[in-house]
Parts: C-alpha cells; structure tokens; sequence
C-alpha cells in the first residue's frame, strides 16, 4: 500500500467513526410527528368530517388563513376538485351545502365555532379552546416546537462550502457555505439524517504547488505565512501562463508581473525563453502530480503539509461564522475509487476510449451539420477541436449526444473522475438516499452531465439515489448591479461583517445594564445573523448586493428588514417573560379569556410554523422559512404594541403564555437559519 492509500485509509476510519457519532446523535433525537401538531391534526379532522358527510374516500381540499378581523372568520376551505368538476356555480349549490353541515357536526364542535359561506369559500371561525390549547403546544415542546418527522425516512448528504486548497476563498464558497449550513438544519428538523461534509479540493493542480514550493521557496520573503507562500504560487504560475499567451517579450509585460518573473526565473527575458521555461515548469509539474497519485512518499509528506496550512487559513472564516461542518473530506480521497468505478465502466461498455476514429465519423457530422445550416462554422470548430483534445480519454456517452470525459487520455484522473469516485465511497459509507450539492450556477453543466454519467454506467440509479445541484447566483455591487470578483466579494462580505460588529457593538453598549462580554456576544450574533440572514431571505437564484465603500446604510437596512429585526422582536418577548419572574401559567388554570382578532392571526401564524419548516426544506428554499419569521415578528410587534402582557403589576396570562410561544418559535426559527439570539440586549 503506498502512502496515499494509508492516509486514505486512515480518513476512511476516521469518517466510520464520525458517521457512527452521527448516528447515534440523531438516534436520540426523535422529533415529534408531524401530524400531531395542532394545525396539521385538525386538517385531519376536517378531512374525516368531509369524508364522513360525502361518503367520499378521497377529498382534496385547501385553506386559507384569514385576517379574522377583515373576513369575521379565521380560515376558508375550498375542494378543489370538486371546483374542478362542475365549476364555480354547480360547486356553490351542489357542495357547499353538505360542507357547511359537515364542518356544522358535534364532531368538531370543540374546534369550530362558527361556519358561513362567501361564493366557493366556506368560512370557519374557531373555538377560543382550541387556540389556547395551540398556544400550550408551542409552550410544552419549547425548543423543539417545529421539528417534525416528514424526512425521517431520508439519509441525506449535503456537500457545500467545498473550498479550494491554495487558493483564497470567494464568492462562491460564501453562499454555498451559508446556504449549505442552513440547508443541512432545515432537513435534520424535519427528521432526516443529515451528513455535513466540505469537499475540499485538495488535488487538481497541485503538481504546480509541489514543483512550486521546491523551486521557489527559498526565494520568498523571510517570516511569509505558510498559506501565503501557496498563493504566491499559485500567483507566479498564473503571471507566467499570462507571459506565455502575450507572446512578447519580459519588457511587453506589464511591471506586476515583470517583477514577478525577474524575481522567481532570473535572467528569463526573451519570449521565446519565457515560453521553455513555463513548458519546463509544467512538465516538472506534471511529473510531480503523477508522484503524487502513485503515493510517492516524499510528494505526500509536503502535500500533507500544505493541506493542512490552508485548512488552517480556512478555519478563520468558519469560526467568523461559527459553523462547524461534520466532515472535511478532500477529493483526493475519492481518487482510487473514482478509478475502480471508470475501470469497471469500461469492463461493462457504458464507458470507452474515444478514438480517432470515432472522431473522425464525429467530425463528419459536424461538416454535414454545416452544410445543412443546422450548425455554425465557429461553433463545428470548436467542436472539432474538443473532440480532437479527447482523443484517447474515457468517456461516458450521454443522453442528446454529450459526453462526459472520466479520465484523460495520459490515464491521469481528474475531476469527474473523482466525483464519481465520491458518489461510490458516499454510498458505500453512508447509504443515502440523497446527496445535494449546494454549488454555484456557473457548475450546473458539470453537475448535470455527471449526474447523467452516474446514471449510465450504473452507480446512481433515480429511484435508489436522488442526485441535486441546488445553485445560487452572484454577488453583485450594491449602487452599479454588476457583478462583483471573487476577491471584492469576499472583501465586501468581510467588511460588511466587521462593520456590522462595531455597529451593534456601539448600539448595544447604549442601551447599558451588560458586561462587555455580553455586549461582545450580542454584537458578533447580529452582525452575523444580519448578514446570513439578508441572504437568505431573498431567492437563492437571484443575485445578492453588497455594499462597497460606506456600510452604515446598508447596515442599518439590513437592521430594519432583517434577521436583527426577528431577534429585537425575540428578546423583546423574552424581556417580558424575565420581568414576569415567576413561572408560567398551564392553560388549565386559565378560566376566562376571549381570543382578539390579532391574537387569532398571530396564533394561526404560530401553528404554520412546522409547515413552513417542512415546505422550505422539501423546496430546498430557506427563504419559505426566513419570510415567515418577518411575517411573524411583524405580527407581535403589532400586537405588542396594543395588547400590554403586564399592567399595573398584573398580568395577562393568555397573552403572557402568547408571548412565551412567539419567543419560541422566533428563537427555533432563527436557529435554523444560524442566527443565535442573545440573552439579552
């Protein structure tokens, strides 16, 4: 075994081992079922009346949440297929008339109080029992008001963050890192088991850091980081590959990156020596990369090194987030058995060498494709030249006449061959019936021709593993719209983090009472929460802004419209149970009260909270979940505004146990999308 394949080995342990803690981590944390909620359990009910009433076995229906102060009722039914049937007049004479008497049984007199009609709707008012014993239900589960067990049968793996070892991280890395962390908590709250794993790429192109570092080492600054030496790399590379493709002379360069090649290849000055020197280079760097992949050693024992510099520089920006991802996997892992499964593809004939001669009948119809006008020239060019660059790999056919090359034609993998490589080692180690990659858009042609490539030569089939790319746009400039680099991307979210900090901090320090450890806290979750929460909240697909220059309007805006305005509305409610001081009435001892307009909204809120939970994770869409906190928050502020909890030293303890379920599920809601919300503020 060559030392490549210990090491791997060693990782293979180390992940049973994490995936076993796992395992036993979710077995003790059975959430509640989803049907037992209160909202979902009088769907329930309704449905049986209906069905009971009809003598129909199936009904499809549907309701709406009212504002019972503007429609005098709290929700509206309507049977959708019985709608569909007949239409609108034959549904109001035909239907409504046994809908009424069905929602009108002493079956549901505990639940319903009212019933009248308006056109297809039929309008229900509910009982004040049953919304006090909604509230209690939120009161009881306390921190697990939410989770539900509609994913409990699904195993799922999520792949996000996913950064580049020496390389700087961007734009993408950030969204995916959020949107992936957020993901991942929306699936375990609804019962799934959930794998967290950043697939670091710790492999392609690294025979250039190897060659690098050897060559040039000695030649960088005395007291340089470790991880900078890699980028500094990875710079001299780029500035010699731009030498090379201007064609001119050291002096045609621009100065950057006159000074870079007069530094690192000394006496290099002519194009045509710029030219067999960055060749050289390559060459010692293939040579290196094929070391590496053979185990060589020597070539592991530095790339081990450098991973881990870069893992080091990385953790910086997870700890500024405070996220923690189960397992850090690199795609070097993946390497034999991305090689095992394109050997075998071959052996079975759902992969093949592409020949010359397969390119040249290729080619043929590319000519009879112009001929035709069903192509242009431009675009059978660079066709021909793709499958003249292919000639000697493998390759999976795909369905509409693509393909997917698995391993290049010098027999050296690359990275669909470690992808599919990953989708093997993932099934073999986890069995899971999904696997989501949270990847920017410009990956969705690769995702979608590899997915396709699994389900040709046999390794994913769609009824055993379900295969998705959920992508995100860019970031984009606040004032201009246009698109921002990886590095100002990363720099505009790091400032806006660190500006956000000193904000809250200032603002938080005004309103006294806190130790400075506290107002640390509470400074850093709103900067944090603030930021995360701003881009989740909007369509994941669409781009996101990002203010340069002067922050303080786009913090303040954020502050407003935000994840810092869901938890101020949080500890509002919080502040009111600390000032209460006593523990909290049971809906027993609660003998006369009458429910308002805005409390039956603001509780029927409450009770969709599970649903919502369930709909963003079966979306995939934690912007379903973060628009309904706003929606929430905004309804209390309302209503806290106009219904004091405590008065006069007394209190309202229909409101107070109200108050208590709105913390709650603000506080459960606001974890799930990785915001915390401090103790006080």
């Amino acid at each position: 075994m060559n030392e490549l394949a210990k090491q791997n080995e060693i990782r293979r342990q180390e992940m049973v081992a994490l995936r076993d803690a796992v395992v036993e981590r979710r077995r003790k944390s059975t959430p509640p079922a989803a049907g037992e909620y209160p909202l979902a359990n009088l769907r329930a009910r309704i449905t049986q009346a209906l069905r009971d009433t009809s003598g129909r076995a199936e009904i499809s229906w549907e309701i709406d949440i009212l504002d019972r102060a503007r429609f005098g009722a709290d929700v509206a039914l309507r049977l959708t297929s019985l709608l569909k049937e007949g239409g609108p007049k034959q549904y109001i004479t035909t239907h409504v008339p046994w809908i009424i008497e069905a929602l009108r049984s002493p079956a549901l007199s505990d639940v319903v109080s009212e019933v009248s009609h308006k056109g297809i709707y039929v309008n229900v008012r509910l009982t004040d029992s049953w919304y006090l014993s909604a509230v209690q239900s939120v009161i009881d589960l306390d921190s697990r008001f939410g989770l539900n067990d509609s994913r409990s049968d699904r195993t799922q793996i999520v792949d996000y963050s996913s950064p580049n070892v020496a390389k700087t991280l961007h734009a993408g890395h950030l969204r995916s890192t959020m949107i992936g962390h957020v993901l991942s908590n929306l699936y375990e709250a609804c019962g799934a088991l959930v794998y967290r794993l950043n697939h670091i790429n710790d492999f392609g192109g690294f025979g250039f850091m190897l060659e690098g570092y050897r060559r040039f080492e000695p030649l960088f600054p005395e007291g340089m980081r470790n991880n900078d030496r890699l980028l500094a790399i990875y710079s001299i590379r780029r500035t010699m590959e731009r030498a090379v493709a201007a064609g001119t002379d050291l002096e045609g360069l621009t100065e950057p990156d006159r000074e870079v090649i007069a530094t690192y290849f000394p006496g290099v000055t002519e194009a045509d020596e710029l030219r067999k020197t960055y060749e050289g280079f390559v060459a010692a760097s293939d040579a290196r990369f094929h070391r590496l992949e053979e185990g060589d050693a020597d070539e592991v024992a530095l790339w081990l090194r450098m991973v881990e510099w870069s893992l080091e520089d990385f953790q910086s920006f997870y700890s500024a987030l405070d996220i923690d991802i189960d397992f850090i996997i690199g795609e070097s892992f993946y390497l034999d058995a991305g090689n095992t499964v394109v050997d075998e593809a071959v052996r079975r004939g759902t992969a093949f060498e592409l020949t010359k001669e397969m390119v040249n009948d290729q080619v043929t119809e590319l000519d009879r494709a112009v001929e035709e006008g069903e192509m242009t020239p431009e675009a059978r060019a660079k066709a021909a030249a793709s499958l003249e660059k292919d000639i000697g790999a493998i390759v999976v056919q795909l369905p509409g006449g693509e393909r997917l090359v698995t391993r290049r034609s010098d027999g050296r993998s690359i990275y669909a061959t470690r992808d599919l490589g990953a989708i093997k080692l993932r099934r073999d180690i986890f069995d899971p019936t999904d696997i989501n990659y949270v990847v920017g858009q410009e990956q969705r042609v690769h995702f979608s021709r590899l997915f396709q490539a699994a389900e040709v030569i046999g390794l994913a089939a769609p009824d055993e593993l379900k295969l998705k790319h959920t992508y995100f746009g860019f970031y984009v400039d606040a004032e201009t719209g246009k698109k921002l680099s990886s590095r100002d991307s990363v720099a505009g979210v790091n400032d806006l983090l660190a500006e956000s900090v000193k904000y809250y901090r200032a603002k938080t320090a005004e309103s006294g009472g806190m130790a400075e450890e506290e107002i640390d806290q509470a400074a850093r979750q709103l900067a944090v929460g603030s930021v995360v929460f701003n881009d989740l909240k909007s369509d994941m697909k669409g781009t996101v802004s990002i203010a340069r220059g002067e922050l303080t309007p786009t913090i303040t805006a954020f502050e407003k419209s935000g994840g810092p305005y869901v938890v101020y509305s949080a500890c509002r409610a919080r502040a009111i149970l600390r000032k209460y001081n006593q523990p909290l009435p049971e809906a027993a001892d609660i003998a006369s009260f009458d429910v308002s307009d805005q409390e039956s909204l603001l509780i029927l809120r409450l009770m969709e909270f599970p649903e919502k939970v369930a709909k963003a994770a079966d979306e995939d869409n934690s912007a379903i979940l973060v628009r309904h906190l706003l929606d929430l928050a905004g309804i209390y502020n309302s209503y806290y505004a106009s219904s004091p909890v405590l008065q006069g030293g007394q209190a309202n303890k229909f409101r107070l146990l109200i108050t208590k379920s709105v913390q709650s599920v603000l506080v459960n809601g606001l974890s799930l999308c990785h915001v915390e919300c401090p103790p006080k503020i």
